[in-house]
């Protein structure tokens, strides 16, 4: 369900929303567009929900507790301008409690592009490293859990659907994916693609949906709550979405 929500987020709220910018205007494609841009909203809130539902299963008060007050302030600061912008710190924090190897990577990265962006803007000059980064960060998971059985054919033909995309309006699919998942080199997302679905460990799908830049404070939060997800052996033997 985490998963699926995610997933939910990125194609209603971060893309198909973005993308309806470009599409023709009239009673019939307005209504569509409410109903995803509903559809999105509906999803980001349930990330909330769910991620904290999860805690409550775990049973984890200190967990819990640093989820909530960081979220907490975070939220402060976005709506009254006040507090500290602490998220980029929680996935690092379950990683550390969940002992994930593949979790300590996926925080890192998030916690780096999370202090860029919000308290060291001269150091913007490193994004399009930070990208990179992030398209090959899921060879991690080739040297921690291995290559899938019989993954080769489904990563190359999503990749190359991907790179079909980006071929037929680098402009256009530039500007959702700036907008959407903060990518600036549109043409590193087949990489991306590949390598995440190639290998066997589950947390780096969930960074692939996220992007290379973290839009949303929740998106900090359901990376977080993904580390313990599939640490617990949720994805052990099932579908990527179960």
């Amino acid at each position: 369900m985490l998963f699926f929500l995610l997933f939910s987020e990125f194609l209603l709220n971060r893309t198909l929303n973005r993308f309806w910018i470009f599409v023709p205007q009239n009673q019939f494609t307005h209504a569509l567009f409410l109903a995803i841009q509903w559809g999105g909203y509906i999803a980001m809130i349930a990330l909330y929900v769910l991620a904290f539902a999860y805690l409550g299963l775990w049973g984890s008060l200190p967990l819990a507790l640093v989820a909530l007050v960081v979220t907490a302030l975070d939220l402060s600061a976005a709506y009254i301008g006040v507090g500290l912008r602490l998220m980029p710190i929680l996935p690092l924090v379950y990683a550390l409690f969940f002992r994930s190897r593949a979790g300590y990577v996926v925080a890192a990265y998030y916690l780096a592009q999370g202090v860029v962006n919000l308290y060291a803007p001269q150091l913007l000059w490193v994004t399009p490293y930070l990208e990179w980064a992030w398209a090959f960060m899921p060879l991690v998971g080739v040297f921690i859990s291995g290559i899938r059985h019989g993954a080769w054919k489904l990563a190359s033909a999503a990749a190359l659907a991907t790179a079909a995309a980006v071929a037929a309006s680098p402009y256009y699919m530039g500007m959702i994916l700036v907008f959407g998942m903060g990518l600036t080199q549109p043409w590193l997302l087949p990489v991306a693609v590949f390598l995440s679905l190639l290998q066997r460990e589950r947390l780096f799908m969930y960074s692939l949906l996220v992007g290379p830049q973290a839009q949303l404070s929740v998106h900090y939060l359901t990376l977080a709550t993904a580390i313990g997800y599939v640490a617990r052996g949720k994805f052990k033997g099932g579908a990527v979405g179960s």
